[in-house]
């Protein structure tokens, strides 16, 4: 089981004012009994709580903006993702994959199978999601050029062709001489 709460700062000062108020009434109808109550907290056994995952959301300010990608091809994204320090990368059942990194939630979801994936950023609004997607667009490229020219070598040698020269310009662009001979 688990549950999210969300608490903004005076909501959460009248919750814990309702627990301390409440705890006193309690005490005050018990009358004038003494109970002491010793509570391990350190021990699992005497407290169970309701709750698995609790975030708390403080005054700061979150903002969510979408953005359509370049990005085709999924083992390429999540390859991306990871060289890119994301942690908790996850699909889901509908194909949604999901992450996070530094102050950034990310969700990139394909609405059709020949569409690029369309990225959803979860950030404080300090944050720059612009700047964090075009970080990500740059790593995907290299990601992508990489495969190709793996894929372009491949069938180079599937041929019994040789690469003659190989060259990597200014601009990262990488010119192939292949030998036909």
């Amino acid at each position: 089981m688990s549950c999210t709460v969300f608490a903004l700062p005076y909501a959460l000062a009248w919750v814990i004012g309702s627990v301390v108020v409440g705890a006193i009434k309690s005490r005050d109808e018990i009358g004038g009994l003494d109970m002491d109550m010793d509570i391990d907290l350190n021990s699992s056994n005497d407290i169970q709580a309701p709750c698995e995952d609790v975030t708390v959301i403080t005054d700061k300010h979150f903002i969510e903006k979408s953005f359509e990608t370049a990005f085709m091809d999924k083992d390429i994204l999540v390859k991306t993702l990871e060289e890119h320090g994301v942690s908790g990368i996850s699909e889901d059942e509908f194909g949604r994959i999901t992450g996070k990194v530094d102050n950034y939630t990310l969700m990139f979801e394909k609405m059709e199978s020949d569409k690029p994936y369309f990225l959803r950023i979860t950030c404080q609004n300090t944050d720059n999601a612009e700047e964090k997607l075009g970080d990500l667009s740059s790593e995907y490229a290299l990601n992508v050029q990489e495969e190709a020219y793996l894929n372009i070598v491949d069938k180079l040698k599937e041929n019994n062709m040789q690469i003659e020269d190989e060259e990597v310009m200014d601009d990262n662009t990488i010119v192939l001489t292949v030998n036909l001979d």
